[in-house]
């Protein structure tokens, strides 16, 4: 479909950029640098996507409301922590940073979330939702956010704004420090070698930076600077959990520093609870329906979510018929996609219009053979009209790229939404890391004119 997808609401590129191509390649490398951020080196995007403002709010508010149906399913589940665990046939070991309160756990579990999400022929699919302390986007939405207004003349005059991704958890933070009794501090604990390419702690800088100079105390810390000193004194009491256990098992990160700052009182925030929210059989759960929802509940999820199941030996009831999983799935590849209940990054995913038919055997016979997977329908994204730098040449192209978008909510509140695609406009999986996509951020237009009939 050629142009942009009429649910962003705004037909062409926003005027008013103050400065040349050359220049906002520029701005945007130094804005961005030694983060790791994911930029095309020859071919950068000259202008953020921009989407009307009741398109934007709808991105946050949708999410808030299927957010709120996956907690309560986690909660549904059983009433303690070790039932929901098997409800969801996961195994304890890799959370090793439970704490004892469970009502704690799972009261903020749903703390800080990013959904992905693409625009479908009738608007937002929400799918899948990461939900921890460790996804990527605060800081490129800070970045961008930052380097686009700049490059569009400034706070003032620039035709789009959006939410600050830092002062929305700066604000969490403020609140968890206040329930359990601490002055307002937060320390930031990670590691650069999760950063690939950057050589320095300059992404996570920047936001404790940003704590800082609004009121609330903080730090990066490696697991080695927890403690102050060669003493065993903690030097931060709330710990943001910038890291994921088996990142760290794979890149040789010991975790005998955290174990020791955790039993000497120090709090891990999110949750590891997150992450049950965050196993995506938890959409199965919602989009196959449960007996405490309501009406209401079940056209939300019809309107936002793909249709999502279990993937196990079963009759499914699909388009308006029943049949068994199995021969749906092989027989109708184009359709779906198979995913891990427990993956990131756009990893164990197998997309079947993009799969051949041997490749989507291979992947239905193991998905019903572990049980350990889903299946979604598929859905085709919109394209949006993208002005680009040439990699020859001053004059900027377009390109309907396919973007996958990605608002964030820390406490609920709104924080921003990035943006990745191929430059190319292909579609198919987008991950930064393992599948080379372009970041941007997404942008609520202010002072544009309405979106025109399009031909």
């Amino acid at each position: 479909m050629p142009g942009t997808h009429p649910w962003f609401g705004v037909d062409t590129p926003p005027a008013g950029r103050s400065v040349s191509a050359p220049k906002v390649k520029q701005i945007l490398r130094h804005e961005l640098r030694d983060c790791g951020t994911r930029l095309q080196s020859e071919v950068l995007a000259l202008q953020p996507l921009v989407a009307a403002r009741e398109a934007y709010d709808e991105l946050f508010s949708a999410a808030r409301a299927l957010l709120r149906l996956l907690e309560r399913a986690v909660r549904e589940a059983a009433p303690h922590r070790a039932g929901r665990l098997k409800a969801l046939d996961a195994d304890q070991e890799p959370y090793p940073f439970f704490v004892a309160d469970e009502d704690f756990e799972i009261r903020y579990a749903a703390a800080m979330a990013r959904p992905d999400v693409v625009i479908g022929a009738d608007g937002p699919k929400f799918i899948e939702f990461n939900v921890s302390g460790t996804f990527g986007g605060p800081t490129e939405i800070h970045l961008f956010t930052e380097a686009w207004t700049r490059i569009y003349g400034g706070p003032d005059t620039a035709p789009f704004h959006g939410h600050e991704p830092f002062a929305a958890r700066a604000a969490l933070y403020r609140d968890v420090c206040a329930e359990l009794g601490l002055p307002p501090a937060v320390a930031l604990l990670g590691s650069r070698l999760d950063r690939p390419g950057a050589e320095s702690a300059r992404y996570y800088e920047l936001e404790a930076g940003y704590y800082r100079r609004h009121g609330l105390a903080s730090e990066f810390l490696e697991p080695a600077d927890l403690t102050a000193g060669s003493g065993d004194e903690l030097r931060y009491r709330l710990l943001h959990r910038y890291f994921a256990v088996d990142d760290w098992r794979d890149l040789g990160i010991g975790l005998e520093p955290v174990h020791r700052a955790v039993a000497q009182g120090a709090v891990l925030f999110p949750p590891q609870s997150s992450y049950l929210i965050a196993n995506k059989k938890t959409l199965a759960w919602i989009s196959e329906g449960q007996p405490w929802m309501t009406d209401e509940d079940r056209d939300l999820v019809a309107r936002y979510l793909p249709w999502t199941r279990l993937v196990h030996p079963r009759k499914v009831e699909w388009n308006r018929g029943h049949h068994d999983l199995a021969a749906l799935l092989l027989g109708n590849r184009h359709e779906f996609v198979l995913k891990k209940a427990i993956g990131m990054m756009g990893l164990q995913v197998t997309l079947g219009p993009y799969a051949t038919d041997q490749e989507w055997g291979t992947a239905v016979a193991a998905a019903l053979a572990d049980g350990d997977s889903i299946v979604q329908e598929y859905v085709e994204p919109g394209r949006y009209r993208m002005e680009m730098s040439r990699e020859a040449g001053p004059q900027p192209q377009y390109v309907d790229i396919a973007p996958v978008l990605s608002p964030v909510l820390f406490g609920e509140a709104a924080a921003g939404c990035w943006a990745r695609y191929h430059s190319t406009g292909q579609a198919g999986i987008i991950g930064a890391s393992g599948f080379g996509a372009t970041e941007n951020v997404l942008l609520a237009a202010r002072d544009l004119p309405p979106r025109t009939a399009r031909e």
